[in-house]
């Protein structure tokens, strides 16, 4: 019965905390006594399992991050590039849940693979100022103080959308930032391709890193 009520308290864990997925009205659950012990978390070996399951690309970046820098799904989807300090191999988070910001660790073995990734990004928006839709969203207040930073590379997103949309607020057409579906699709392919039983109950990137203790991805 214990397993059972921390397979769920797991299970809301990764939807809701990890992946942002609201879900909503699931009926009563079982609340169990204060744990005696950790959840069941994946192991080194199974994390790479994980990982080499997902195909080369943004999305397999963007879990990278998950797990080794201890970013949500949003905080991640949301990063600019001036947050980026591969120098001191730190990552800045603004505003992030409860509208707090901090500073965490960006791993050295993700450093050639980020700026191969903002290499691509950047040509890209290039091409979409050219095309003038080089804009991207911006905090109100910034945006009335320096109406020209919507176009400077250092506000563009780490991650952004493959396609263009129209700012609902706005109505101009710039590039948002990549989807999470996007990404949540990329995990629930892998974690198939894995054939780990559980894997959608203890695939937590977050979780995982941090209850096994580990200094960093290896």
């Amino acid at each position: 019965m214990r397993e059972e009520v921390v397979l769920d308290r797991a299970l809301i864990f990764l939807y809701e905390q990890v992946l942002e997925i609201e879900l909503g009205d699931i009926g009563p659950i079982d609340r169990a006594d204060e744990p005696r012990r950790l959840p069941t978390v994946l192991s080194r070996k199974e994390v790479h399992r994980l990982f080499d399951a997902m195909s080369t690309g943004p999305n397999r970046l963007i879990v990278h991050l998950l797990y080794s820098s201890g970013l949500r799904l949003s905080e991640a989807l949301r990063l600019r590039v001036k947050e980026l300090d591969v120098g001191t191999s730190r990552l800045h988070v603004r505003d992030g849940k409860g509208g707090t910001d901090r500073t965490t660790v960006l791993p050295e073995r993700l450093h050639g693979p980020l700026r191969r990734h903002l290499k691509t990004v950047k040509a890209q928006h290039e091409a979409d100022c050219a095309n003038g839709v080089g804009g991207v969203s911006l905090p109100d207040a910034l945006a009335e103080k320096y109406p020209n930073a919507a176009t400077e590379w250092r506000w563009q997103y780490v991650f952004p959308s493959t396609t263009l949309s129209e700012d609902p607020r706005s109505g101009a057409v710039r590039r948002h930032h990549r989807s999470d579906s996007a990404v949540q699709r990329a995990v629930k392919k892998a974690a198939e391709a894995t054939r780990f039983p559980s894997v959608m109950a203890s695939w937590c990137w977050r979780g995982t890193r941090c209850r096994r203790g580990d200094a960093k991805y290896n």
